[in-house]
């Protein structure tokens, strides 16, 4: 999908998060396993199973085993998957009720066609402190249960976990219609198969394994029930490895919950492509920031335009919302 230049999603937070945005030039996406919503990122992954048990009967026995390896009948959220949420719609007020409860909600406009990367949180390549079997399926072996060797002497890699892989970052609609889910699983599932049955991507193929979720992109997390439609969401979905580079945790209602620091590039970052992360937070593109439902807007107007000044941020517009406040 295109990402048009000047085009804005809003990103709904409350008082106390927008603060903490503008000072410190960050945006969480927050782990799939951790989500309010106890269907959020499943309903893709059901109906991909459900097609899958439908074409159970058209599939040779080996096909079937490799697609259980990716296409798991526990219904569980990738760890892996991280996402930041915003609507299409900067007055929403389905999202002011929800972040409006105790206080006035912002929706935070952003570009969406600067794609946003993860802030490192740690430097070096290497595992700072791994556990014992952290590399453990890293190399291929032999029949023997010995690593195997290329005829340079060198070892094998099937999958380094400390290999830098960052996907994701730009932003898509979700898909509530019906007909367009459909059509979302069956491609899945048809690259799947043509997978497991080629000769370059194989049941054991621990890569692939690993990265399911990467493999598919983010189609199948941008299904969601056509019952939120109107919220007409939009995503960000990023897969950062290795973990101990990139995730960080804050408390929670379930926990302790992994999220990563999303950020625009510009700023300080010692990647060698320059495009995959940064080490230090960039200039968001914040390009309007509109004000919820309030009866003091133009008191709270103000507030803000002068909150925007002391960050230097003097040529992000500031309106509010046109719905209607009733006590």
């Amino acid at each position: 999908m295109g990402q048009e230049k000047g085009e804005l999603v809003w990103h709904y937070t409350n008082g106390d998060a927008l603060m903490s945005i503008l000072a410190k030039g960050e945006l969480w996406a927050s782990s799939a396993a951790f989500m309010n919503d106890m269907n959020e990122l499943l309903s893709g992954s059901i109906q991909l199973r459900k097609h899958f048990e439908d074409r159970r009967q058209t599939l040779s026995p080996a096909t079937i085993e490799a697609l259980e390896e990716h296409i798991p009948d526990v219904r569980a959220r990738s760890r892996r998957s991280f996402v930041l949420s915003a609507s299409s719609d900067g007055d929403n007020l389905t999202m002011w009720r929800y972040y409006g409860r105790d206080q006035v909600s912002f929706a935070i406009g952003l570009d969406r066609s600067e794609r946003l990367v993860p802030v490192a949180r740690l430097d070096g390549d290497n595992h700072p402190s791994p556990s014992p079997d952290y590399y453990k399926g890293m190399y291929e072996l032999d029949d023997d249960g010995q690593i195997s060797t290329h005829p340079d002497g060198s070892p094998a890699v099937i999958f380094d976990p400390d290999s830098l892989i960052v996907d994701g970052g730009e932003w898509a609609r979700v898909v509530y219609d019906p007909e367009r889910q459909t059509k979302i699983i069956v491609d899945i599932f048809e690259r799947l198969r043509k997978g497991v049955e080629g000769n370059s991507a194989t049941h054991e193929d621990g890569h692939m394994r690993l990265w399911f979720p990467y493999l598919i992109k983010e189609s199948l997390d941008l299904i969601k029930n056509t019952g939120f439609r109107d919220e007409r969401e939009e995503r960000i979905i990023v897969w950062p490895n290795p973990d101990w580079k990139f995730v960080f945790h804050r408390p929670g209602p379930f926990g302790l919950v992994p999220y990563v620091k999303l950020t625009a590039l510009g700023a300080d970052n010692r990647d060698m492509y320059e495009d995959r992360y940064a080490t230090k937070p960039g200039r968001l593109p914040i390009r309007e920031i509109r004000i919820g439902p309030t009866p003091y807007s133009g008191e709270a107007v103000a507030s803000l335009k002068q909150l925007l000044d002391f960050h230097g941020l003097h040529d992000v517009k500031v309106d509010y919302s046109e719905i209607p406040f009733r006590e």
